[in-house]
């Protein structure tokens, strides 16, 4: 999740001049406001929203469970990457064992 700062303009253009959508994304705390014309934005995030609410017309309710378990997934993808990483670093020590 890579988090960014945009103007309102910039995202209504990133979600090609849907001024709704971005009022939606900011109800519902997709988007959070940082003044009058800013955001800190998951870009990510916004077109998942956009393609769920458009193109395959899924309620907010719908959307606020696809987005808790896009997090869970990524968040378990990390901590399997992180025991991966871990038990190759094991396996390595323990073979530097068998050349002693």
């Amino acid at each position: 999740m890579t988090v960014e700062h945009y103007t309102y303009r910039h995202l209504i253009e990133l979600v090609d001049g849907d001024a709704e959508l971005i009022a939606e994304l900011v109800e519902h705390g997709v988007i959070t406001r940082h003044g009058d014309d800013r955001a800190l934005v998951d870009v990510e995030r916004v077109m998942v929203v956009r393609t769920l609410r458009r193109e395959l017309e899924v309620d907010w309710s719908g959307i606020d469970v696809i987005l808790h378990l896009r997090d869970e997934l990524a968040r378990a993808r990390r901590q399997l990457a992180a025991l991966a990483a871990a038990r190759r670093e094991g396996a390595a020590v323990d073979g530097d064992d068998d050349d002693a």
